[in-house]
C-alpha cells in the first residue's frame, strides 16, 4: 500500500484559506502606498509589501517539507528516506495546555504525533506533529502496519 500524505493538512487549509487577503493587501499596499503614493502606507514590512510573494512561497515549502510517502521501502518525508529495516515508527499522543495549542484546532486536547526511532540504538531521531484530520491518522496507521517487514 503507497500512501502520500500531507503532514501539515490542517496548517496549509488554514492559511491557504487567509493567504488571498494577505496577498491582495501586501500588493495593495506596496502599489498604492509605496509606488504610486495615492494612500498612505501605515506598516513597511515582508509581509505589508511583499507578501504576494513570500505568502505562496511559504505554502509551498510548507507542503514539500511536510510531504510523507509511505511505501514498501519505509516513510519518506521531504527529501529524507526512513526504511522499515532501521527504524521503528509509532503515532503518540500528547497532551497540550491551552498556551501551547495550534490556531487550527485549539479546542482539541490530544494531539497526534509521528515518532521515528532508530532501531539499533533506540535513539529519537525525529518527532512530527501530525496537523491532519482523525481519518488521515486512522491511514497512516494501516499504512505503517501493512507496510512493515512483520505484516508481509
Amino acid at each position: 500500500m503507497n500512501l502520500k500524505i500531507g503532514l501539515a493538512k490542517k496548517v496549509l487549509l488554514f492559511y491557504s484559506v487567509i493567504a488571498p487577503f494577505i496577498m491582495f493587501g501586501s500588493l495593495y499596499n506596496l502599489v498604492e502606498g509605496v509606488i504610486l503614493h495615492n494612500t498612505p502606507s501605515y506598516r513597511i514590512g515582508l509581509f505589508s509589501l511583499f507578501g504576494f510573494i513570500i505568502m505562496p512561497l511559504l505554502l509551498i515549502v510548507t507542503y514539500i517539507k511536510n510531504k510523507c510517502i509511505i511505501s514498501r521501502e519505509g516513510v519518506q518525508i521531504g527529501k529524507i528516506l526512513y526504511p522499515f529495516s532501521d527504524y521503528h515508527f509509532s503515532i503518540r499522543q500528547k497532551e497540550l495546555p491551552f498556551k501551547d495549542r495550534p490556531l487550527t484546532s485549539l479546542w482539541k486536547k490530544k494531539y497526534d504525533e509521528l515518532v521515528i526511532t532508530k532501531i539499533n540504538t533506540g535513539e529519537t531521531v525525529l518527532e512530527k506533529d501530525l496537523d491532519v484530520f482523525q481519518k488521515d491518522i486512522e491511514n497512516i496507521k494501516k499504512a505503517l502496519v501493512s507496510n512493515t517487514p512483520q505484516s508481509r
